[in-house]
């Protein structure tokens, strides 16, 4: 069964840099969506290149995020960036439950929300049962490089199931040396902008 398509698209007013151009260049190669990650410095616009993303895969998109202020800076940007019908634009916190859309949908949460393996409230688990039975056309994860090893494990293997993930960091370096482990569950490094160059060019 072909995923529902999803009524979204990037606001005219949008201004795309060419290196934020060339990172979706990246991930949109011949057509065709890869896994991967994406590696831009502080303030060059991850969330943008995200929201684009979603704008040209056009399916449900997951965005998965470290934290709630995380949660919420996407779904304002996602307000700000995007057309998308506000009932389309989800947000699953500890304090935000929202029942997803029966249709194509964005959905805004933490590693830790999708992960836990506790018991979750009568709303939460309605929640987390429409988000493992759904096929995600596209799953973000933002800031991947510091996503907790075994949530992250549990987030991309039992409870999810996309076709695409894109992961957004600044630094693809991890205390534990769990690079490798991103590799294997999300994809090779498809893109890294350098930050003296953008630097150099007043970005």
């Amino acid at each position: 069964m072909t995923a529902p398509s999803l009524p979204i698209d990037l606001k005219p007013e949008a201004a795309i840099r060419d290196y934020q151009e060339r990172a979706l260049k990246g991930v949109f190669n011949n057509n065709r969506a890869r896994s991967g990650i994406v590696v831009l410095p502080c303030g060059a616009g991850k969330t943008l290149v995200g929201i684009i993303a979603a704008c040209t895969v056009k399916r449900s998109t997951l965005v998965l995020c470290n934290s709630t202020v995380s949660v919420e800076q996407w779904y304002q940007q996602f307000l700000h960036w995007a057309r998308i019908e506000k009932d389309r634009l989800v947000r699953f916190t500890s304090s935000l439950k929202e029942p997803l859309h029966r249709g194509a949908c964005v959905l805004i949460s933490t590693y830790g929300m999708i992960g836990y393996t506790g018991k979750h409230s009568d709303a939460g688990r309605l929640v987390m049962a429409d988000i493992s039975e759904r096929e995600w056309g596209l799953v973000i994860l933002d800031e991947v490089h510091v996503a907790p090893a075994d949530t992250f494990m549990t987030c991309m293997t039992t409870r999810t199931r996309s076709r695409c993930k894109l992961g957004l960091t600044a630094t693809l370096v991890r205390e534990d040396g769990k690079i490798e482990l991103l590799n294997e569950q999300v994809g090779p490094k498809l893109y890294e902008a350098n930050w003296l160059d953008l630097q150099r060019r007043g970005f």
